[in-house]
């Protein structure tokens, strides 16, 4: 399974910059891949991953996908979690990285606006249940 990859690029005395690669426009990461680019232990990111769970802000089942593989005769197992539980866990995160992680998405998101509003068009959300967001 291609899961894609996400790099904060931090260089003194320049801009901090986020490079990206989708697979099939989403992107999975384990745990210790979110702690590693959040910049924070991966404790924090099992509490704020539970905490997201137990209060059914996201349902485990839609944004998270199990790899299971053998290892040495041994079986195992990989929690891979999708962009969506990236982007909340990096509201609830206060690192440098996370901020600029935050401020990369508002900006793709605020261009992604831009680039298909016209004057003639109305802009509305349209929901559809197992699918991801749609811009009509």
């Amino acid at each position: 399974m291609e899961t894609g990859y996400i790099k904060i690029n931090i260089e003194e005395g320049k801009t901090p910059s986020v490079e990206a690669q989708l697979v099939n426009n989403n992107l999975y990461l384990t745990r210790h891949e979110m702690a590693r680019l959040l910049n924070c232990f991966v404790q924090k990111i099992d509490a704020n991953l539970r905490s997201i769970f137990k209060s059914h802000l996201l349902w485990e089942k839609d944004c998270s996908y199990c790899n299971r593989y053998i290892d040495k005769g041994m079986e195992k197992q990989t929690m891979y979690y999708n962009m969506e539980v990236l982007i909340f866990i990096s509201y609830r995160i206060n690192s440098f990285e996370a901020k600029v992680f935050r401020q990369f998405v508002n900006s793709v998101l605020r261009e992604h606006l831009q680039k298909k509003r016209t004057p003639e068009t109305k802009l509305f959300w349209l929901f559809r249940p197992n699918q991801s967001y749609w811009l009509n």
